[in-house]
Parts: structure tokens; sequence; C-alpha cells
């Protein structure tokens, strides 16, 4: 008796029910194949969105309105938040106030300008007065300027009472309430870009060069749109850190942990489609042609298919499906 025919006889006792499932016509064949497949390293890595942002105030009040909510999409430029913007009201009409003054007294520097201009020409009165009035021209243009800067200031800060999503996204965090009184730097609300989501992980840096040259990768299987090894390692972990950005609509949320496939070298194997393996207790079986039974040992799975690493030969055919 051959090695073979002892392990088929082991295995039509260990089986029991499983080899004697009858062979139909429905069943499919298939013969097991050699490719070249990929060497791949599973790591872990939590997913982050690219444009993540807490948004802060910028100027002191009390938060009149919130106008979002937890989970709402906001598109670029929605009010979020109101605070309260009497100050900044009366700023603004102060400084326009002053604005106006400066204009005024620009208006009159200019007149008084023109006029001993021309009375210096006629001679009527001394040349020194022209150095007089220029200075005053000078200063009067110059209050102008700092009133207008003045201007654009009070402008600027009423505008912060009026907070805007700085890019469209989900809100994820709502930190103040109504009535609230903040100061700038105080946290409003955090939101993120679902559309755009990357994922780190740290690969170990002896298979860096071999990830690079192959720059293949998936993430529960989904092709990234970007592929990027930082140039430099750490020197306590031994990695280097992998960045992928993901494509839009993953489905992934920031925060959640995902596990990423590196392609670090390649092999000749053979395989055959994962639905033509059986599995009795502990051991992994495929029902040959002839309907006996094989055990053999599986490798990595690829696609819909599955690596046989022993127990059957490029060649060999299978059958399955019934």
């Amino acid at each position: 008796m051959t090695l073979r025919q002892g392990v088929i006889g082991v295995l039509a006792l260990a089986v029991g029910g499983l080899y004697l499932l009858p062979f139909t016509s429905s069943a499919a064949t298939i013969a097991a194949e050699q490719k070249s497949l990929a060497d791949l390293v599973q790591l872990q890595g939590i997913v982050e969105a690219t444009n993540a942002a807490t948004v802060s105030a910028q100027v002191s009040g009390r938060v009149e309105r919130v106008l979002v909510e937890v989970g709402d999409k906001v598109p670029a430029g929605a009010t979020i938040v109101t605070i309260t913007s009497v100050d900044q009201y009366q700023a603004l009409t102060q400084s326009e106030s002053q604005l106006a003054a400066a204009e005024a007294n620009l208006t009159a520097a200019q007149q008084e300008y023109d006029r001993v201009i021309r009375l210096v020409e006629q001679k009527l009165v001394p040349v020194a007065e022209q150095d007089r009035v220029q200075a005053n021209l000078d200063s009067a243009k110059a209050q102008q300027r700092s009133a207008k800067a003045a201007v654009a200031r009070a402008q600027e800060q009423l505008s912060y009472t009026e907070v805007k999503a700085p890019y469209g996204g989900v809100v994820s965090a709502r930190l103040v309430e109504p009535g609230e009184l903040v100061q700038p730097g105080t946290p409003l609300m955090s939101g993120f870009e679902p559309a755009e989501l990357r994922i780190h992980v740290d690969l170990p840096a002896r298979y860096a060069a071999a990830a690079q040259r192959f720059a293949w990768a998936r993430v529960a299987g989904i092709e990234p749109s970007k592929f990027l090894i930082f140039p430099t390692a750490d020197q306590q972990t031994g990695t280097q850190r992998l960045r992928l950005n993901l494509p839009a609509d993953t489905g992934f949320l920031p925060g959640q942990w995902q596990t990423v496939s590196v392609k670090v070298g390649e092999h000749d194997g053979v395989v055959i489609p994962a639905a033509a393996v059986y599995r009795q207790g502990e051991l992994t079986l495929v029902k040959l042609a002839d309907q006996s039974w094989r055990a053999i040992r599986l490798g990595g799975r690829y696609g819909d298919n599955v690596e046989v690493v022993s127990g059957l030969d490029a060649g060999e055919v299978v059958s399955y499906g019934e």
C-alpha cells in the first residue's frame, strides 16, 4: 500500500459522514493552479480624518445659539455657533465714527494745502508755509489710514461672532451650550471630512525597501488612493511610518481599527478556490475528482482563492459545489 493510499484510508475513518457525501452531477471541478503570489505583512492601524479640527472662539462673549448637532453634515462656510456681538458692534460704531472724523480732517487738510500752494506760487506767503501744510496733510493721511485699519479690525472681530465651518464635514463633538461665557481659544465644536480619510501603520524597517518597491497595500480589502512610506525610522521601535490615503465612500470612521496588508515579496504557490476547501474537526480537506478526500495545509487567502502549502500539486483536479 502506498503512503497516499494509507493517508486516504485514515481520512476515510477520520472524516466519517463527510466521506460518504454523494458526488452529484452539479459539482464543479477545477485544476489546482500554480501562480505567483504576494508575500503580505498584516498590520493594524487606526483610521483618521485628513481634515479634522476643533473650532475655537476668537472673541469674548456669551454663546447665543448653537446651530448644529453631533452627526450633522455641515457645508463649508455654514454658521455653526453665534456669540453675542454687543461689544463688537460698539467697537465697530466707534471706529467708523473715528474714520469719518479722520476723513473730514483729511479733506480740510487737503483744501488748506491747495490754498497755501496757490499763495506760495503767487509769492503771497513764505515758502515755509508749504512745509507746514505738507506736514499737516501727511499727518491727516496717516490718521485716515489708521482709522480705516481700525474699522477693518472691528469688522473682523464682529465677523468672529458668527463662527463658521472651515470646511464641509460631519460634526463629531459639540463642546458648548447657549449662555456659556467663552474667551478666545475656547473650543466650540469638532468635526471631520468623511470623504478624506487615511490610515497610518508602523511598518518594520526590514520590510520598508520591499514595500516601497511594490507600493501595494490593502485596507480591509480596499485599495488606497495614495501610498507613502516616511523616509525616517523610529529608533525606539525600529519601524517606519506608512501612510495610506483612502478613497471616498469606504464606510470607515475615524478611530476605527482596520487590518492593513502590505506586499513585501512574491513566491510561487498552488491555489484552489476557497469554496473547494472542507473542514472536519481539525482537518482541512479537499475532494478530488475521483471522490476521494485529501488532507491539505493552507497558506494565505488571495481573493476567492487560497494557497495550498502542502497536500496538493498543481494540475490535480478538485471537486466542489455539491
